[in-house]
């Protein structure tokens, strides 16, 4: 039987915890998280209407600078030569300054979408494991993606790609208005050599302009993914040139590999969890780091590091999901792969393991996202196996 395609769930956090099974009042959490859920919805959209306030100003400001100018050069005392180059200039820096402002409020706008979103997911995560007993919230996504999936794309076109035409139109004006034959007799022959400057510099500085911009969101989106991987203005210019070889951050490969082990014995399904000595109450997927030096492959690292864990033997089914989250000052992706336990008589361990049936697994899982990836892993062995959960 062909194995169904990898589900990745995948989670950024900052050590979020599960709720326990054993809990006082279920129906007080539910209202928290219920009255949480309200709070990012009203959020999100909030956010959403700022963002849109901000490009239609800096828009209508822009198209009255714009009035004004023409007006300027119609205008029977109007100034000419170099003062008026001088009133397009600093008008149009003016504009550029606030158009770049304006960029980078969207960007900053987005990622605070982004993260509602996150925030979303998460109630409607805790909701499907402790309260959606009959799994009618499983293909429940409003926002258009699978639970803990990253989110696709921006698509072109939108508020914050608006504000880098009209900047790449500013800085195109600016050259125009620097290189413009102000004052001259002929400024408006089309044989001016001054003129055929501007007809052919001004698109060539709209497309750099919109270029380097789009380069800069780019790397803007890398850096808040993973922090460490811009270090500074001068990595950042390199970056935004394509000097540097730093990634956009886009479907970065794994850093650690971890293993959804479980064993059978036809009545009874039971998965492995690990957990540290000094925390007792901790338990959490066995997992480690992939060894790139010897080109490991992430599924090689997860056997790997479930044996010398745990001596546990596990045979290779497939790929569960990722999980991501921050350690100190380094982003950490584990990619999650299902093994089957094998019969082994060494048994050695470093750390303390248990096994679990699914329910009781679930309800000892320190973190949320482990407990989604369980029952990821759990509906993918139940499809190439033929078993029921337990």
């Amino acid at each position: 039987m062909s194995d169904p395609a990898p589900i990745k769930p995948s989670l950024v956090r900052e050590n979020l915890q599960a709720p326990k099974a054993n809990d006082e009042s279920r129906t007080a959490v539910k209202e928290l998280l219920l009255a949480d859920y309200l709070n990012f919805s009203e959020s999100f959209w909030k956010n959403e209407q700022t963002g849109e306030t901000r490009v239609n100003w800096f828009i209508g400001i822009v198209t009255a600078a714009v009035g004004g100018l023409i007006g300027l050069t119609t205008a029977d005392n109007r100034p000419t030569g170099e003062p008026l180059r001088m009133i397009f200039i600093v008008t149009l820096v003016a504009l550029l300054a606030f158009g770049i402002v304006t960029l980078l409020r969207m960007l900053k706008r987005n990622e605070t979408t982004d993260g509602y979103k996150k925030d979303c997911d998460r109630v409607r995560q805790m909701f499907r494991v402790y309260f959606d007993d009959d799994s009618l919230l499983r293909d429940y996504h409003p926002f258009g993606k699978k639970s803990g999936e990253k989110s696709a794309p921006r698509k072109r076109g939108g508020l914050a790609d608006t504000v880098v035409t009209i900047n790449s139109l500013i800085i195109a004006g600016l050259f125009a208005a620097w290189s413009f034959p102000f004052g001259e007799g002929s400024a408006l022959n089309w044989t001016n050599p001054r003129l055929r400057i501007i007809y052919i510099g001004g698109p060539i500085m709209f497309v750099a302009a919109c270029l380097i911009q789009a380069r800069g969101i780019r790397v803007r989106k890398a850096k808040s993914y993973d922090p460490g991987s811009v270090h500074g203005i001068t990595d950042w210019i390199a970056q935004i040139l394509g000097w540097s070889d730093i990634k956009d951050g886009v479907d970065p490969k794994p850093t650690h590999a971890g293993g959804i082990v479980f064993r059978s014995n036809n009545v009874r399904v039971e998965y492995l969890l690990v957990g540290p000595k000094e925390e007792i109450g901790e338990w959490i997927f066995p997992k480690g780091h992939i060894i790139n030096e010897r080109n490991e492959k992430p599924w090689e690292a997860a056997v790997r590091e479930v044996q010398e864990e745990t001596g546990v033997v596990g045979k290779h089914i497939c790929v569960v999901g990722s999980d991501e989250f921050r350690a100190r000052d380094e982003i950490v992706r584990v990619e999650y792969h299902l093994l089957e336990a094998q019969p082994s008589a060494n048994q050695s361990e470093k750390r303390r393991k248990a096994w679990f049936s699914l329910r009781d697994a679930l309800a000892s899982l320190t973190h949320l996202d482990n407990q989604e990836l369980l029952l990821h892993a759990e509906r993918i062995r139940a499809a190439i196996f033929g078993k029921e959960r337990n």
